[in-house]
């Protein structure tokens, strides 16, 4: 396919501008995942405090800290929030510039710089997108990957052989799920795709080309992680699928957030309606988007369209103004790829719903939805003035969207800034809260511990063998014990203490701390009954 150098500049453009100016107007990062555990893990496990800390960071203690890595040392460096912002923004940029290459390679007849000024602006203002932007969800960074990926397929395809593709699709797809787990509904979509992509004789080339690269992008991108996992607590997903290893560090649970799931058939067929009225049903903030039921019903008519003239691309006059090349010459190939969209887009969704149902993570659709929108828009309207239907079709999209607000804060250098008073020699600090503070727990001094008592994992009442070493730790330790707390305390779970036999003895001390307000407090000991820790017979 000849290589439209203005094309590639105008989408580069497009996504560098609206990415600015996302970044400009969010500003930094402080969202409740990097308070307890982006900035935690990654450090403590470099530093190695994970093997003396204790679910510090909650349940989200063990998500793969790989990709956060860069984050988090030039967090420990000082670096202030503008540099780090830019960091982050890359893979939006890349994300955003992907989609728009994508609907110019699936939809070239009607491409123009107004169609892509439009995609590009209504990709960025999503619920998912626009909100994720610059931040450490890593949800951009599966979408990056993810299109770039849908891209290389329409780019490539009946161009270059089963092998070529598919190897370079499972490696961009395997990397995806390897850094962030809920990205497996993307592989069994890249699966569907592949087993409709072509001659059936060549199905187990593809299939074994896309297993082979995302075999090697996941153990690339989470390998290391999985085997810090295995030698530590007997899991490699640990604390997640513990029903299937059976980790003495955790109950024998799955451990599947359920809160969003549907409940029936029609939940499952009505998703993207309920995505219309502002709710909580996909999110813990509210939000609304109109992308999902939009982008679905885009997909339908482009995939009836091109199974209306799939059997007969005739060429036609594609004015020079447009900037493209012979936009038809190709036409059969982009018709072709309309099962194997399908086929990823339905297995992905769905998928998604079956499997989390939380909005964040069908980011990558969601900016798929958005290109797919305007570009049927300009099929549909190509010859009765397009741009005011593209302006309409822009408006009608983004005005019901509701955007949910996780966290931001103004730019300041350092980004992130957590100091403590002296803590006197043999100190072990305590934590009992639900709430975010994992990331004041990284800037403690390396020979001073975390445990945490009481939070979304540990529970003083369901014994693990991490809740035996957190017993037998307070129960044994002979030095200074401290509470880490938020200033506004959380009273169901500081209760807990009350099983260890601890009680706030003494006037707490104030940490200061650029992301929360939390405190350092002394703690009493009194004796207490053993809750896990079995006494020697």
């Amino acid at each position: 396919m000849p290589t439209d150098r203005a094309a590639w500049r105008t989408s580069a453009l497009v996504a560098l501008c609206f990415t600015v100016i996302a970044v400009v107007v969010l500003r930094q990062d402080a969202n409740w995942d990097l308070r307890n555990y982006h900035l935690y893990t990654p450090l403590a496990w470099m530093e190695g405090r994970l093997d003396s800390d204790i679910a510090a960071a909650q349940m989200q203690t063990w998500h793969n800290p790989i990709v956060d890595l860069p984050f988090a040392l030039m967090v420990r460096a000082g670096v202030g929030g503008v540099p780090i912002t830019v960091w982050l923004a890359i893979p939006s940029l890349l994300a955003l510039f992907f989609g728009l290459r994508l609907l110019d390679t699936l939809m070239p007849a009607q491409r123009s710089r107004a169609r892509t000024w439009v995609a590009g602006f209504v990709a960025i203002t999503g619920a998912a997108v626009y909100p994720g932007t610059a931040a450490t969800f890593n949800d951009h960074i599966v979408a990056a990957f993810v299109l770039a990926a849908l891209y290389w397929l329409a780019a490539s395809q009946q161009r270059r052989g089963p092998f070529a593709i598919w190897l370079p699709i499972g490696l961009l797809a395997g990397a995806a799920a390897g850094f962030k787990l809920t990205a497996a509904t993307y592989c069994l979509g890249f699966i569907a795709a592949a087993l409709c992509a072509g001659p059936v004789r060549q199905l187990p080339a593809r299939i074994g080309a896309l297993a082979l690269g995302g075999g090697i992008g996941a153990a690339l991108c989470w390998g290391p992680w999985g085997w810090y996992l295995w030698q530590h607590h007997g899991n490699p997903l640990f604390p997640y699928f513990n029903h299937w290893f059976h980790s003495p560090d955790y109950a024998p649970d799955a451990l599947r957030d359920l809160r969003y799931l549907p409940h029936g058939t029609l939940q499952y067929l009505n998703a993207p309606f309920r995505l219309l009225r502002r709710s909580r049903d996909f999110s813990e903030m509210l939000l609304a988007d109109p992308r999902v039921l939009l982008g679905l019903i885009a997909l339908a008519i482009w995939v009836w369209r091109g199974r209306a003239r799939g059997a007969a691309a005739t060429p036609v006059q594609v004015p020079a103004a447009s900037g493209s090349h012979d936009a038809n010459d190709d036409a059969p190939i982009r018709f072709a790829l309309r099962w194997p969209l399908l086929a990823f887009v339905l297995v992905s969704y769905f998928g998604w719903l079956a499997m989390y149902s939380i909005y964040r993570y069908l980011l990558p659709l969601e900016l798929l939805f958005s290109v797919l929108i305007v570009g049927v828009v300009s099929i549909l309207f190509a010859g009765r003035r397009p741009r005011t239907a593209l302006l309409v079709a822009m408006v009608l999209v983004i005005a019901p969207t509701k955007h949910p607000n996780w966290g931001r804060d103004p730019f300041r250098s350092p980004m992130i800034e957590v100091s403590y008073p002296a803590l006197p020699k043999n100190s072990v600090v305590v934590t009992s809260t639900e709430n975010p503070i994992a990331h004041a727990v990284a800037f403690l001094p390396r020979e001073v511990p975390a445990l945490a008592i009481r939070n979304n994992f540990m529970d003083p009442q369901r014994c693990t063998r991490l809740q035996e070493r957190v017993e037998r730790t307070i129960a044994t330790h002979v030095g200074p014990l401290w509470l880490l707390r938020p200033v506004r305390v959380d009273h169901p779970a500081a209760e807990r203490m009350a099983l260890y036999g601890l009680t706030v003895g003494g006037a707490c001390l104030p940490v200061r701390d650029s992301l929360a307000e939390v405190e350092l407090c002394p703690l009493a000991r009194a004796p207490f009954a053993p809750i896990c820790v079995k006494a020697a017979p």
